[in-house]
This record gives structure tokens, C-alpha cells and sequence, in this order.
């Protein structure tokens, strides 16, 4: 490795760090994203559906890995080093639980630990890569993971705080006149899908359901409009279908990037605020975190909507896939119109490359 890769700045540093990330997450998420509920249909009595089932949801628990071997491979390291990052990521994930029985895999883990060990074992790696000798192929392999790995397991009840503080708030939500709390439910999740926090996490520990669950639902819905439009110009046909299908958490490197497109976040969660209001939908602490991927946040709506079917599916698929998209579009042109910095630029989206 030369000098000059050694001594990158800060900001290609973390760059490269939270391209992985956005990439990572739409590898491990996006098969039982596309494939989940659906074979939840299909599957009982059929071995290979059910086969099938368990794989797409165990995918997504090694997103630590994932993304630590994109990380690796965006600092060029070679196999050795992006399968000690990998695991190093797995490790200090809290993806992987300690018990009495064993060792057992629960989840994918913390998204915003990840990204701290995957940070420290790629600096550890580039402090050390080509300073051991022959001693490398030893060292490294043990250092890396049990250092990083630890530290990881150190901060990962500290960083699930940030979690916890975040649900307490939205709780505090649920007080409020229900219209208020749809609104502000549906920002706060607009505001925070496209980040390193898990939703699914905060619904589940705060045990978010009715109106609640459905406003949180809609806010997911209205962080993956405010993408889909602002990418449409400037990212590939695959980058604009894995954000048409809901998988926007891989924006996290872009949203970071321009904290600018909180505006229409704010204002497409107002909307969705609204909607969920309106038509009643509601849900469960699971069916929050999902927006329309998966049809996981509809199908839960129109199970808990009394009155004729038909009339409550046309009016999910109005409020689901009509006003968001009307309104995203709309405040995306508006956006780019009357604030300087916006443009559909901030959107384009830096694939990890060879």
C-alpha cells in the first residue's frame, strides 16, 4: 500500500466508509425486502418456498459482514484484509449473541455500532498493513477482529441508548391529539429512515401500534419518495428501482452528505402525516418500520381497516402509492426552485467501484 493511501484525509475516510454502508444495506436487506412477505403467502407446506423463506431472512443478519467487506474493498485492501474487516464488523454487530446455549445470530445488529467497529478496524488495518513482515498473516488476523470486535461489544449498550432516547420521544408522541401525533410520528420516521438507526428497533421497543404504526409506516413511505424523485436524473435505472421497491436506507451516504434534503423530508412527512390520519391506517410494532416494501406496511393496514374490502384497498392504494408520489414530485420541483442549494445533484449516488 502506498503513502498516499495511508494518508487520506478524514473525509475520504469516512466516505468511503458510508458508501459501504449504503451499498451493504441494500445487499443483505433487499432479498427479503423483495422476497419476504410474499413467500409468507406461499410457502407453508412447501419445503423448497420455506427453504427459501429462511434464507432471505438470514441474509439479512450478516449486513455487518457485508458491509465490511465493501469497506475493505473501497480502501482496496486485499481478501485477507476485507474478510478481517468483515468479521470484525460481525462480531462487534450485536448480531451475534452470547448465551448459555451457545452462540446464536439474532437480527442484524446495530447499524450505527457497525459502522463505528468497521471504522476502526479498516484504521487499524491501514495503520498496520505492510508493517509486520511476514508476522502479517498472524498478526493481523487476531488483532483486528478481537480489538475492534471488543470495542464494539463495549459500546454497543451505550449506542443503543441513542435508540431508546429516540423511542422514549416518539412515545412522548402518542399523547398528543391523534393528528398531531400522526404528523409528528410521520416527520420524525421520514427524518430518520434514510440514517444509521434502526426503525424496526425503536417501533419494537416502544411497542408502536395502531395509528401510531401506520403514521411511522407512512413517514418510511415518504423518505422513499423524496429519494425516488431526487434520483431519477442523475443514478442508474437499478439505483432508482431499489429505492421504487423501498430499500432507501442505502441514501444514508447521500443524506449524510446534504442534510439539505431534510426539508422535504419534513414536508412529504407532513403529508403522509395527514394521509395516515385520514384513511385510519394502523399497524404493529413490526409493520412500522417498513413503508410499502414488501406491501408489509399495506397488507397490515388493510387487515385491521373495517368496512367493505374493496373500498379500503382503492383507498391504501391512494394513500400509499398516489398522494406520496403526487406530492414528492411536487415538493421536489418546488424544492429545487426555491432553495439554492437543492438540486437533484445532492442525489447522485457513488457506487463502490474496482
Amino acid at each position: 500500500m502506498s503513502k498516499n493511501s495511508t494518508k487520506m484525509g478524514g473525509k475520504i475516510f469516512f466516505s468511503n466508509i458510508l458508501n459501504a454502508v449504503g451499498a451493504g444495506v441494500v445487499i443483505a436487506l433487499l432479498p427479503n425486502a423483495l422476497l419476504g412477505e410474499l413467500l409468507k403467502f406461499f410457502k407453508d407446506g412447501n419445503e423448497i418456498l420455506e427453504t427459501i423463506f429462511r434464507l432471505v431472512t438470514v441474509i439479512q443478519s450478516f449486513m455487518a459482514f457485508i458491509v465490511g467487506v465493501l469497506a475493505a474493498h473501497q480502501f482496496k485492501f486485499n481478501g485477507s484484509g476485507a474478510a478481517i474487516v468483515g468479521t470484525s464488523a460481525m462480531l462487534g454487530s450485536g448480531a451475534i449473541i452470547f448465551n448459555n446455549q451457545g452462540i446464536m445470530i439474532k437480527g442484524i445488529g446495530d447499524i450505527i455500532n457497525i459502522i463505528l467497529v468497521v471504522m476502526i478496524a479498516c484504521f487499524l488495518y491501514l495503520l498496520f498493513q505492510g508493517k509486520l513482515g511476514s508476522f502479517e498473516m498472524i498478526i493481523l488476523p487476531v488483532l483486528i477482529p478481537v480489538v475492534s470486535g471488543t470495542i464494539g461489544m463495549m459500546t454497543l449498550p451505550y449506542v443503543q441508548v441513542v435508540t431508546h432516547t429516540i423511542g422514549k420521544l416518539i412515545n412522548s408522541f402518542t399523547d398528543l391529539n391523534p393528528l398531531t401525533m400522526s404528523i409528528l410520528i410521520s416527520v420524525t420516521f421520514s427524518l430518520l429512515m434514510v440514517t444509521p438507526i434502526s426503525l424496526v428497533a425503536i417501533a419494537t421497543a416502544i411497542g408502536l401500534t395502531g395509528l401510531g404504526s401506520g403514521a411511522a409506516n407512512m413517514g418510511i413511505v415518504a423518505a422513499c419518495v423524496t429519494f425516488l424523485f431526487g434520483s431519477l436524473r442523475v443514478n442508474s435505472i437499478g439505483v432508482n428501482l431499489v429505492l421504487l421497491i423501498g430499500a432507501a436506507k442505502m441514501m444514508i451516504p447521500v443524506y449524510l452528505k446534504h442534510l439539505i434534503i431534510a426539508i422535504p423530508l419534513i414536508i412529504n412527512g407532513v403529508v403522509t402525516g395527514i394521509i395516515a390520519y385520514f384513511i385510519g391506517i394502523k399497524g404493529t410494532p413490526l409493520s412500522a418500520g417498513f413503508g410499502y416494501t414488501g406491501l408489509v406496511g399495506p397488507i397490515n393496514a388493510l387487515n385491521r381497516m373495517p368496512g367493505d374490502q374493496m373500498t379500503n384497498i382503492i383507498m391504501l392504494v391512494v394513500g400509499y402509492f398516489i398522494i406520496p408520489f403526487i406530492s414528492g414530485f411536487i415538493v421536489h420541483e418546488l424544492c429545487k426552485k426555491f432553495i439554492q442549494s437543492y438540486s437533484d445533484e445532492i442525489y447522485k449516488f457513488e457506487i463502490p467501484k474496482d
